[in-house]
C-alpha cells in the first residue's frame, strides 16, 4: 500500500540540495526585506502564516515567518516537501480531509493547518530548494488561478532576492507593496532619508511621494518622540541593541494635518555590503486608528454593561424582563428576594402572574397592560404574593420594551405603609396635645385675670367678716362661699389644658429619627437640611413618648423657621449622654438632673436670637414670628420639661443661630421644686408693727392686701410699679420687713424684682402672691428667689400664714 503521507524523495536531490546549500542561506539571522515579503503574503491572502520554506535534507527551515514561532520542522512532517515535487501552485483546502496531511502533527496540533497553499521557490539552475506558502487555520472553497498567479509572483520575488542585486530586490518589493499591500511601505536610507513612499503612504500621512521622498523621518514623527527616534536610529547605524527592527510594535505618528494617530510598525533593515552601518530601513506601517476606537469602545461598552449589572444586582430595588410572553427572562437578586426566593433561577421561565394572588393578577391584567400597551409605561401599588403566601406590598414601574417585552421596577414598600400609619397617629396625637396645651395656655391667662378679681372680693369679704353687725357678716360668708366657688372654677378652667402622662420606656432615639422624618418633607429650601446624630445603643427613658416628641418637634420646627432662605442652612438634632456636658448657654427652665439624664440638643445655622430676647421666649404668647406664630410652643415645650424634671438651655447669636439643650431625665421625677408649705401662724401678731411692702398692678389687689394686712397689725406700704418698690427698698433696706408682690407685671416682672431686692438686702424676706403660683415655679431658680409662694385668692389667715414662713424662711437662711 503506497504511504502518502511521507513526502517523496526527488531523483534528483542530491543536486536539489547542492543548488539550496549554493545559497548560503540556511541557518542565516532573518532577512527584513524577505519577512516584509511573509507579512505582505500573509496580508495579501488574509492568512495567519506565510513562510519562506528552505526544504533541507531532514528538516524544513523557514528564512522568513510570519504567525510562527517555530524556524524549523522535521522534514516528514512538511507540507513543502510535498509541494516542491512539481512547478505549480500546490493548494490544500482543508488539510483534515487530504489523505496525505489528515493524520500530519501539524494538522492534528500546533499550529492546526487547515488551509494550506505555496509556490515552489526555483533557483537559477531549475531545482525546487522550497516554497513561499500561506498557511490557515481554518479550510477554504478554493484558490483561485489569479490568487495561485500572485502567489507564484511572490514566489519569484524571493528567488530575485535570492539571486538578484540587493538594490535590483528592493526595487521589485518596493513595486509589489505598491501593488498589493493597503499599509504604508516607507524606506529610508542610513542617515533617515526617505527613499520609498509608496501609495498608502501617501493616503495615511498626507504628503504626495514628490513631497515626502528625501525628507527626514521626522515628517511622520511627533515632536516628543523625535529624540528618541534620532538616538535609536543611532544606535541601529552603530549595529547596537534595538527593540524595533524584526518585531511589530505599537506607536504614535504624525500626518500633515499635525494630528498624531497610533499605528503598527513592522521596522527591518538591510546591512551594507562587508562590515560597516546599515544601507537603509524598511518600515510597513498600518494606521490602528479605527482599530484602537473600537476596542476602547468595546472595552468601555463593557466595562459600562458590567457596571449597570452590579448595580442591577446590587440594588435593593427589585428588577426584572419578561419576555413578550410575559415569562421571566431576567431577574435580579432583589426581586427574588423580595418574594421570599433563595435565588431568580427558579423564577426564570415562569410567567410574571405567579408572583400575584388571582385577584392582583387580575387587576394587574385588566388595569395596568392596558395602559402599559397604550402609552409604554404604567406605575401604581400592587399586592405581590411571596413563596410562603404571605403579601408583598409593592410599588411597581412598568415598562414596555421594544420587543414586546416588560421591565418591572418593584420596590417593597410594606415598611413604608407601616411608617406612614405611625406618623398619621403620632401626627393625630401632637396635633391632640398641642391643641389641650393652647387651650391650657389660653386658660392660664384667662385664670391670672379671674384670680386676680376674686382675690379683691375674698379679700374684702374677709374683712367685712371682723365688722361687728351680724347682717354684714352674714352677706360678707355669702361673699367668701362664691368666692371660693368662683376659685373651684378657675381651677377645673386650668385643668382643660392638661393631660395625664402615659410614662412608660421610651428609646430617645426612635424619638429623634420620627422628628427628622417629620420636619424633612416640610424643607421646601434645596439648599437647608435636617441631621440626626444618634449613639448605636438605646438611650431609654421612662416618659410620655409624645410630650418628648411635642418637646423635641417644637424646637426643630422653631430652627427650621429660623434659616435663612435662599442659603445654606443645617438642622442637627443629637442625643448625648448628659454626664459628659456642660450648658452651653444660661438654664432658662428648670434645674440640672441629678440622676442620670439624656441631652438632647436642636441646633440651627439660622437668624439666632437677640440677646435682650432670651429671657422671654419661654413665655406665653411671646413671638417673633409675627402673625405667623401663637407664642405658645416654647412655653409648651418650657412646661413639659420642667414637669418631667428636666431642664432647658439656651445659647445663641444673631446672625449665628441657636443651640437649645434639653436635658430629660432617664426615670421618671416630680419636680423638685424647694418647699414653699405655708405653716399655719399661731401667733396672730407675727405682721403687728412691720412695714411691708406690697407690689401689684391691680389696684384692686393692692387695696385690699393693704386692708388685709393693716387689721393684721402691719404697716402696709403700697406700689403699683415695681420700679417704685425698688426705689423705696433702695431708699432704706433695712426700712421693710417683708416685701409681697405679684408675678405678672409690666417691666420688671415679679423674679426680675426679687434678683434687684436680692442684691440690695439679701435677708429681706420675698413672699410672691400669683394667680398662677404653678408654672411660675417652673422656670429655673425663681423658686429659689421667693421664700414662700401663695396663690390667689388668699384669706387673711393663709396671708399670714405666708408671711410668717417667708420671715422664718429668710432667717434660715441667711443664718
Amino acid at each position: 500500500m503506497i504511504d502518502l503521507a511521507t513526502p517523496p524523495v526527488l531523483l534528483d536531490e542530491t543536486q536539489r540540495l547542492a543548488a539550496l546549500r549554493a545559497l548560503a542561506v540556511l541557518d542565516t539571522p532573518p532577512d527584513p526585506a524577505l519577512d516584509v515579503i511573509t507579512r505582505l503574503a500573509a496580508d495579501r491572502f488574509d492568512a495567519e502564516i506565510a513562510l519562506i520554506s528552505l526544504v533541507d535534507e531532514h528538516r524544513q527551515w523557514f528564512k522568513s515567518r510570519h504567525g510562527l514561532d517555530a524556524c524549523e520542522t522535521p522534514r516528514a512532517d512538511s507540507f513543502c516537501a510535498h509541494s516542491i515535487t512539481s512547478d505549480d501552485v500546490m493548494v490544500v483546502p482543508d488539510a483534515t480531509a487530504d489523505p496525505r496531511f489528515a493524520a500530519n502533527p501539524l494538522v492534528t496540533g500546533a499550529p492546526f493547518i487547515r488551509f494550506y497553499a505555496a509556490a515552489p521557490l526555483i533557483a537559477a539552475s531549475g531545482h525546487r530548494i522550497g516554497t513561499l506558502c500561506v498557511i490557515d487555520g481554518r479550510p477554504r472553497a478554493g484558490f483561485t488561478l489569479r490568487e495561485a498567479d500572485a502567489l507564484r509572483l511572490m514566489a519569484g520575488q524571493v528567488m530575485d532576492f535570492l539571486n538578484s542585486s540587493r538594490m535590483r530586490q528592493d526595487q521589485r518589493i518596493s513595486q509589489l507593496i505598491a501593488e498589493t499591500t493597503t499599509d504604508a511601505f516607507v524606506c529610508s536610507d542610513a542617515h533617515s532619508r526617505i527613499i520609498h513612499w509608496n501609495r498608502a503612504a501617501e493616503a495615511m500621512f498626507g504628503w504626495p511621494a514628490s513631497k515626502a521622498l528625501g525628507q527626514s523621518l521626522e515628517l511622520i514623527i511627533p515632536n516628543r518622540h523625535r529624540h528618541g527616534h534620532n538616538s535609536g536610529m543611532e544606535r541601529l547605524r552603530l549595529r547596537g541593541p534595538t527593540k524595533l527592527v524584526g518585531k511589530t510594535v505599537e506607536v504614535p505618528a504624525r500626518c500633515k494635518a499635525g494630528h498624531e494617530f497610533p499605528v503598527e510598525l513592522s521596522l527591518g533593515m538591510w546591512p551594507a555590503e562587508g562590515e560597516g552601518e546599515p544601507e537603509g530601513f524598511a518600515a510597513i506601517i498600518r494606521d490602528v486608528s479605527a482599530r484602537k476606537a473600537l476596542e476602547a469602545q468595546r472595552a468601555a461598552t463593557e466595562a459600562r454593561l458590567a457596571q449597570q449589572i452590579a448595580a442591577i444586582e446590587a440594588s435593593d430595588d427589585g428588577i426584572a424582563v419578561t419576555d413578550a410572553e410575559g415569562r421571566f427572562m431576567f431577574m435580579n437578586r432583589g426581586h427574588a428576594t423580595m418574594f421570599g426566593y433563595p435565588d431568580a433561577e427558579s423564577l426564570i421561565g415562569q410567567p410574571w402572574s405567579v408572583l400575584y394572588d388571582e385577584d392582583n393578577a387580575r387587576h394587574i391584567a385588566e388595569v395596568a397592560m392596558p395602559i402599559l400597551t397604550e402609552t409604554g409605561r404604567w406605575r401604581g401599588e400592587v399586592q405581590g404574593r411571596s413563596a410562603d403566601g404571605s403579601a408583598v406590598e409593592q410599588e411597581v414601574s412598568l415598562s414596555l420594551s421594544a420587543d414586546g417585552g416588560i421591565v418591572c421596577v418593584t420596590r417593597d414598600i410594606g415598611s413604608r405603609l407601616v411608617m406612614e400609619r405611625d406618623k398619621a397617629r403620632l401626627r393625630e396625637q401632637l396635633m391632640l396635645a398641642q391643641r389641650q396645651e393652647a387651650v391650657g395656655q389660653l386658660a392660664s391667662g384667662i385664670a391670672h385675670d379671674f384670680n386676680n378679681l376674686i382675690a379683691a372680693i375674698a379679700g374684702t369679704a374677709s374683712l367685712l367678716e371682723g365688722v361687728a353687725d351680724d347682717h354684714v357678716r352674714r352677706h360678707a360668708l355669702r361673699i367668701q362661699s362664691a368666692a371660693q366657688t368662683a376659685t373651684g372654677l378657675v381651677d377645673k378652667l386650668l385643668a382643660l389644658g392638661r393631660r395625664a402622662p402615659d410614662l412608660k420606656p421610651v428609646d430617645l432615639r426612635a424619638i429623634l429619627s420620627s422628628v427628622r422624618d417629620l420636619v424633612a418633607p416640610s424643607l421646601t429650601d434645596a439648599l437647608h437640611r435636617i441631621e440626626v446624630d444618634r449613639p448605636p445603643a438605646p438611650v431609654l427613658a421612662r416618659a410620655d413618648a409624645t410630650e418628648v416628641m411635642q418637646v423635641v418637634l417644637n424646637l426643630a420646627l422653631n430652627a427650621r423657621d429660623a434659616l435663612p432662605s435662599g442659603k445654606d442652612g443645617r438642622i442637627a438634632i443629637s442625643l448625648l449622654d448628659a454626664a459628659d456636658h456642660l450648658p452651653a448657654g444660661d438654664v432658662l427652665v428648670g434645674s440640672l438632673p441629678t440622676g442620670p439624664a439624656a441631652l438632647i440638643r436642636v441646633s440651627d445655622t439660622g437668624c439666632g436670637i437677640d440677646p435682650d430676647d432670651l429671657a422671654q421666649v419661654f413665655e406665653p404668647f411671646y413671638t417673633r414670628k409675627g402673625e405667623a406664630g401663637t407664642g405658645l410652643g416654647l412655653a409648651v415645650v418650657a412646661g413639659i420639661v420642667d414637669n418631667a424634671g428636666g431642664a432647658i438651655a439656651l445659647f445663641s447669636r444673631l446672625g449665628e443661630g441657636a443651640v437649645f439643650e434639653v436635658w430629660w431625665p432617664l426615670q421618671s421625677a416630680v419636680s423638685e421644686q424647694p418647699s414653699h408649705s405655708i405653716v399655719e401662724a399661731a401667733d396672730a401678731d407675727v405682721l403687728a408693727g412691720k412695714a411691708v411692702l406690697v407690689v401689684d398692678d391691680n389696684p384692686a389687689v393692692v387695696d385690699t392686701l393693704v386692708a388685709m394686712l393693716e387689721q393684721a397689725g402691719a404697716e402696709p406700704g403700697p406700689c403699683l410699679d415695681s420700679a417704685d418698690a425698688l426705689a423705696a427698698v433702695e431708699e432704706d433696706p433695712h426700712a421693710w420687713s417683708l416685701v409681697i408682690t405679684d408675678y405678672d407685671m409690666p417691666g420688671l416682672n415679679g423674679a426680675a424684682l426679687a434678683r434687684q431686692l436680692r442684691e440690695i438686702r439679701a435677708d429681706l424676706p420675698l413672699l410672691l402672691l400669683s394667680a398662677l403660683p404653678r408654672a411660675h415655679q417652673r422656670r429655673t431658680g425663681e423658686a429659689e428667689l421667693f421664700d414662700a409662694v401663695l396663690g390667689k385668692p388668699a384669706s387673711m389667715d393663709a396671708l399670714v400664714a405666708a408671711a410668717r414662713t417667708a420671715i422664718a424662711a429668710a432667717r434660715k437662711r441667711t443664718v
